[in-house]
């Protein structure tokens, strides 16, 4: 696992404290579908299985999009630009929620709103999932910082397993939430908070490198050459 997948999970494990404020209600809030630690457990793999899924889809959708500028030539140039936004907004705390989606997106996630609050008593598999995987959608600076990263990776494929491995990282602290039926204390959310900011550098500064092509291998490769053509005449 190369620099950038240990940054991902490690962002998503300093993202936990966030998750637990945003995410942890939903997960408290979900009916287990019977009694017993068995059934609980089996819920909350389904839950946290499908806003995986989604952050997949996300990491397909940057990492198609990243794919695409660099064949045009302008992934250095983004990954330099992102990695300063991902600076700036450690410096200016709140700089990436400050964001709000408008237009037909705005209104496409408060559908999906909608449709999350009418499933939340659902206790079948299909219905968990669902949840999960609408849960993924709503709107997070951290999840944004993540896309951001996938956005950078060579691949569409890359991207959504960095995003899924972001997710990973905020398993621990969601499954234990929602397996004790009670909120995580404050002194680990605490910590939990701290790291945040300390990851997100670190990200900015990868993708800063990225950007500068210093042929450092799996952190800032070298451009890529294209050899020339030699012809022969027969």
């Amino acid at each position: 696992m190369n620099a950038w997948f240990v940054t991902a999970v490690l962002l998503g494990a300093a993202s936990s404290a966030h998750c637990i404020g945003m995410c942890g209600p939903i997960a408290l809030a979900v009916p287990s579908p019977a009694p017993g630690w068995r059934a609980r457990a089996g819920s909350t793999l389904i839950l946290n299985g499908g806003r995986i899924f989604t952050y997949a889809l996300i990491g397909l959708t940057f990492g198609t999009l990243g794919q695409g500028l660099r064949f045009a030539g302008l992934q250095q140039g983004v990954s330099i630009v992102a990695g300063t936004v991902l600076l700036l907004s450690v410096i200016v705390p709140g700089l990436l929620e400050r964001w709000s989606p408008t237009g037909t997106l705005s209104i496409w996630i408060g559908r999906g709103r909608g449709l999350l609050a009418r499933n939340l008593r659902r206790t079948a598999p299909e219905a968990l999932f669902l949840t999960g995987a609408l849960n993924g959608l709503l709107p997070c600076g951290l999840v944004y910082a993540a896309a951001i990263g996938a956005a950078a990776m060579d691949s569409a494929e890359q991207g959504a397993l960095f995003m899924a491995v972001f997710g990973l990282g905020t398993w621990p602290a969601l499954i234990a939430l929602r397996m004790s039926g009670s909120m995580i204390g404050h002194p680990v959310r605490a910590l939990l908070r701290r790291s945040s900011p300390i990851l997100i550098s670190a990200m900015a500064v990868l993708l800063i490198l990225r950007g500068l092509e210093l042929g450092i291998p799996m952190v800032s490769p070298a451009a890529a050459t294209v050899p020339a053509q030699i012809s022969a005449c027969h």
